[in-house]
């Protein structure tokens, strides 16, 4: 390009220009030359460029799962119920979770099973 007396900030508000005028389908190139004092021969050049970036580029709509964990990560938002969290984790982490739990629980009601009988023979005992 010609105009590499252009500095990084007055070619970004050239383009910036462009695109806003040639997606409103305003695009008055005369007044965009005039008013950027730039070549005209380049700034067809990069509405050419332009118009071939929008034609390739297709908007996609993000799913609603991306959206929603999107929403939560940048709000900060944390989900309480303990499942999501588990399922968010790798698998392997999910299965140690998992047995984790397992045995806890056993260890749990061997304790309460353990209190009861010991509650029990104390009973007994008194009762004698």
């Amino acid at each position: 390009m010609s105009n590499s007396n252009l500095s990084d900030v007055q070619m970004q508000n050239l383009l910036t220009a462009l695109t806003d005028a040639m997606l409103s389908g305003d695009a008055d190139i005369d007044h965009l030359i005039m008013e950027h004092q730039v070549d005209g021969g380049d700034v067809r050049s990069l509405i050419d460029v332009i118009d071939q970036l929008h034609r390739s580029m297709t908007p996609i709509q993000p799913s609603p799962r991306f959206v929603r964990r999107l929403h939560q990560d940048l709000v900060g938002m944390d989900t309480g119920n303990v499942l999501v969290r588990v399922r968010r984790l790798p698998p392997r982490v999910q299965i140690a979770a998992g047995i984790a739990l397992v045995a806890g629980v056993m260890i749990l009601s061997r304790r309460r099973a353990g209190s009861e009988d010991r509650q029990e023979r104390q009973e007994r005992a008194a009762a004698q």
